[in-house]
């Protein structure tokens, strides 16, 4: 009888280490879940931030703003037309070195930030100051160059777009 009440309670002992294993290994997870929970919701918060600016605000390559500032002029007289397209994916090849699938790809992103863009003036003056500190004079001149010739597209640049980089010139010199 004695062995039978030994048994059991080594039974019973094991059966109570296993039932901890299990309730530690349980909160083990909660805590897992709780600190990815936090994550997500940092993470949340910071893609939060990001959607609530301005996409001109993004840029910090200087050839993304440079094609940007073309897809804008492009489009301030209304869509950009397949000539345009054509001018500043030719632009973004010579001037940027690019292959055609990441000129394609300049487009797209250039195109995306200024989706909401109906004011051509803001968008140049908005992305002036960084264009100031990242390009040299030479680079501020090809830029210009590639404005023009995206402007001058479709026909002669319009009251619009030649005020607009009027502006944008006295804006970088």
């Amino acid at each position: 009888m004695h062995i039978l009440l030994a048994l059991l309670a080594v039974a019973g002992v094991v059966g109570i280490i296993l039932w901890r294993l299990h309730m530690a290994a349980e909160a083990a997870r909660g805590l897992t879940q709780a600190a990815e929970e936090a994550h997500g919701l940092f993470r949340r918060w910071k893609w939060r931030r990001k959607l609530a600016k301005d996409p001109l605000d993004l840029i910090q390559d200087r050839r993304e703003a440079a094609v940007a500032m073309m897809v804008a002029i492009a489009q301030s007289d209304g869509a950009v037309t397949e000539r345009e397209r054509r001018t500043i994916l030719a632009e973004v090849v010579q001037r940027f070195g690019a292959t055609g699938q990441q000129a394609e790809e300049f487009l797209a992103h250039g195109r995306w930030i200024v989706r909401d863009v109906r004011d051509v003036d803001r968008c140049l003056q908005k992305l002036a100051p960084m264009i100031q500190r990242t390009c040299t004079a030479e680079q501020v001149h090809e830029l210009l160059e590639m404005l023009d010739r995206v402007a001058a597209a479709e026909a002669p640049p319009g009251t619009i777009e030649s005020q607009a980089l009027a502006k944008f010139r006295r804006a970088l010199t």
